[in-house]
């Protein structure tokens, strides 16, 4: 009683520290640690029940999770896995989680397939004498954990993940098309090594922080395949589109991030000035298997994708000012907790100075070229279309593009995500497009009869639906230049 009452006090003691610093949920007493990932930010499934009547392509159902995620495999020399995990249980609901879901021996299956499917790394011979749980905790929840623990001899193996649930941090990350023009500042704070000689970051493009550069390369005017699809199995070709410009190809390493964490800052940070998505995917839309995975990475990378093709993601984008396209092409992936960046940007004409800069005169820019200029930062309250006052700035960029040009009139386009019914959006991006009129006519003296507002809800997004970041950017009010007779 005493050896399980010390264990539980050893295993609760560490649950409200942060899961960078340290585990959600510390070790079993004089476990040896053998393998720790901590990725930030990453798209992680949980097992949340087993059924092996079923077929084996059922049997396995998952859950969800978003955040902060630690993956640790611990061994313990002659304890069984029931009273590891009877410890393991008693401080989870000691610490008030709930056990969703959890089985026992031959109830978790009769072979290594339910080891090697709920455990990050692989058991081996360890997935004897099996037991598992998979344990929430708050309403959301706030956090997940998993624990397997299997036998091989006298020895147990333990493998426990853990989730801080979260939303992907974006904004890491810098796009700034009159970079072109400056002094590149290619400092970085925490970075694991030192950047390749004579590299350094490209001007467009921020590096995400603590990154460095593994691998530099840069050609002026030359022509590149672009990968425009996934790799076809069945024709062994890879889509692409040829493209001639000048081109720079860099491989950065981030240790400890998440695929998913960065790949959502380059593409919020493109999107936001002004680029288009020619062609994305993610895990196996992105290839079925490690060859055509790897496939897509190494036609872009400078550094072979090799191990680093887990947890995938690839995205081509593209923007287009003054006959000027620039393409942007990043293949992530992962290994054991590293994560490496293929990025490739390619111009299509010789640089030029004055480009596109982020105020008023960047928006005039835009509606010149395109017709149209996205705004970002006006902000309602849920389900209403009463501004919030730290919208003040982008209604100033508003006005102050209107007053540049007396002649300039503009639609005023609201737009939603893909939530809730296509009416309902339709009907409330009407009323948010009306109320940004409203309030530059009333608080910025800009005349009615320039400026028209209409709701277009979720039928012209920018970016994808099928995530938070996506929607996010779609949620947004675009300028349209109004030509009159």
């Amino acid at each position: 009683m005493k050896t399980f009452s010390k264990a539980l006090v050893l295993l609760t003691a560490i649950f409200s520290y942060s899961i960078s610093a340290k585990p959600l949920i510390s070790p079993y007493p004089n476990s040896e640690l053998e393998s720790s990932i901590n990725l930030a930010g990453e798209q992680t499934k949980l097992v949340s029940q087993f059924d092996m009547t079923q077929k084996t392509a059922n049997r396995f159902s998952y859950t969800e999770h978003i955040g902060d995620v630690s993956h640790n495999l611990y061994e313990i020399k002659n304890v069984a896995t029931l009273k590891v995990i009877e410890n393991y249980k008693a401080a989870l609901v000691a610490d008030g989680f709930k056990i969703a879901y959890s089985c026992e021996l031959e109830l978790c299956g009769t072979s290594s397939d339910f080891a090697d499917t709920v455990s990050y790394f692989n058991p081996y011979n360890y997935h004897r004498k099996p037991y598992y749980i998979y344990a929430t905790k708050g309403e959301a929840p706030d956090f997940a954990v998993t624990v397997f623990a299997g036998q091989y001899q006298n020895k147990t193996r333990v493998m426990v993940s853990s989730v801080a649930v979260k939303e992907i941090e974006t904004g890491l990350i810098k796009a700034d098309a009159a970079g072109f023009a400056k002094q590149q500042n290619n400092n970085v704070a925490k970075a694991a090594k030192d950047d390749e000689r004579g590299s350094k970051d490209h001007p467009l493009l921020s590096r995400y922080p603590g990154s460095y550069i593994e691998s530099y390369e840069q050609i002026d005017y030359e022509e590149f395949s672009l990968p425009v699809g996934a790799f076809d199995t069945n024709t062994k070709q890879l889509p692409v589109e040829k493209v001639t410009g000048d081109i720079t190809r860099i491989t950065y390493v981030i240790r400890q991030v998440s695929t998913l964490k960065i790949y959502h800052n380059y593409v919020s940070a493109l999107i936001k000035e002004g680029f288009e998505t020619v062609f994305s995917c993610e895990h196996q839309t992105c290839g079925k298997d490690r060859k055509a995975i790897q496939a897509l990475g190494d036609h872009i990378a400078i550094k072979q994708v090799y191990n680093y093709h887990r947890q995938p993601r690839y995205q081509l984008m593209k923007s287009t000012v003054e006959n000027q396209t620039t393409y942007v092409g990043f293949f992530v992936g992962n290994y054991q907790g590293n994560t490496r960046v293929q990025l490739v940007v390619i111009r299509t004409e010789p640089l030029q100075e004055g480009l596109v800069k982020t105020n008023p005169d960047q928006v005039l820019k835009q509606l010149e070229q395109k017709g149209k200029a996205a705004i970002y930062g006006i902000f309602f309250d849920y389900d209403k279309a009463d501004i919030k006052p730290e919208s003040a700035e982008s209604l100033k960029v508003i006005a102050d593009v209107l007053n540049k040009n007396k002649r300039l009139n503009l639609y005023v386009v609201g737009h939603t995500d893909d939530k809730g019914s296509p009416e309902y959006n339709l009907t409330l991006s009407s009323k948010r497009a009306k109320a940004v009129v409203k309030a530059l006519v009333a608080q910025y003296g800009i005349k009615e009869s320039r400026l028209t507002g209409y709701g277009v809800g979720p039928y012209a997004p920018a970016a994808t639906n099928k995530n938070d970041l996506g929607r996010q950017l779609n949620r947004r009010v675009e300028l349209v230049e109004r030509l009159t007779n």
